[in-house]
């Protein structure tokens, strides 16, 4: 484990299980362990109140690299498309384009998935609508006359998404709010991501269960599902902001652009976990059952 704690010296307060990000650390019994969702940032050894601190670093230390990662995803959950990962930024990171041209947050990510796209610099100037402000980027900004013609010919009223504007703000209110405005956001395959903050992919119910199963395997903890509201509201906010999973099943306009199947759903994943996610599938009845071949 990247960090262990050292059962004569913990006086089992739990300052370390209720203040880790990841929630790795579990009470079993009357003592406190590290799971594999460890992911090596040490919060936990700056709220022991020993003086000889009872937890303390591992002989391992979690394995972050993103080509590794992206390979075992594929492999253990015979995933057929590929994996999209956004890392925030105020700036365009060292060689990577901004994105040029108008496009949708959720049409990107579908190319990554797709296997046709290459890392990008998106940023609000050129977003095709309102989803980079759920997504933390700000908004590029419209005339009154301009917006209103958008809604109203694509998302108010009977064989659209919301029948009234009163309804269309109200699902925003289940979703945490980002602490700051990001300059843009670069989306990429996992493989040309280092340390993104979140990833996110394409699953059916058969792999979420999978997921999910190796998820909670440790900790107990749940991955929650969203639907109703936009595809970027559903994905992005909680496992950036809260650090949690999700899945979603998607917007109308973010399926289409993100060109998934009816049995798809996307799954989104804070990247600290992603570690502690592969040793845990290999953990689980579903990695047992592959094993024995039933």
């Amino acid at each position: 484990m990247p960090f262990v704690i050292e059962e004569s010296l913990c006086v089992h307060c739990g300052s370390c299980a209720s203040n880790c990000p990841n929630r790795a650390i579990v009470r079993r019994e009357a003592s406190y362990f590290v799971t594999s969702m460890c992911c090596d940032c040490g919060t936990c050894m700056h709220f022991c109140p020993m003086e000889l601190k009872a937890i303390g670093k591992g002989k391992t230390k979690t394995d972050f690299d993103n080509k590794k990662i992206a390979r075992a995803l594929k492999e253990k959950l015979s995933l057929q498309k590929g994996i999209a990962a956004m890392k925030y930024a105020d700036k365009p990171p060292k060689g990577v384009p901004e994105e040029d041209g108008i496009n949708f947050w959720c049409h990107i990510c579908g190319d990554m998935f797709e296997g046709i796209g290459s890392p990008t610099f998106f940023t609000a100037k050129v977003s095709s609508c309102g989803g980079s402000s759920l997504i933390g980027i700000g908004s590029r900004g419209a005339s009154k006359e301009a917006f209103y013609a958008v809604v109203e010919a694509f998302v108010l009223g009977e064989g659209k998404s919301y029948a009234s504007v009163d309804v269309w703000p109200a699902g925003k209110s289940f979703f945490p709010r980002f602490p700051k405005v990001y300059g843009g956001v670069v989306i990429g395959p996992l493989e040309r991501i280092e340390m993104p903050d979140i990833i996110l992919f394409p699953i059916n119910a058969h792999q979420l269960s999978m997921i999910s199963t190796a998820y909670t395997f440790d900790t107990g903890d749940i991955i929650r599902g969203y639907g109703g509201t936009s595809q970027c509201t559903m994905t992005v906010p909680v496992p950036l902001i809260e650090n949690r999973p999700v899945f979603a099943s998607g917007d109308h306009g973010g399926r289409s652009h993100m060109r998934l199947t009816e049995a798809e759903m996307v799954i989104s994943f804070p990247y600290k976990l992603v570690p502690g996610l592969i040793k845990n599938l290999d953990r689980t009845i579903y990695a047992y059952e592959a094993a024995e071949g039933t």
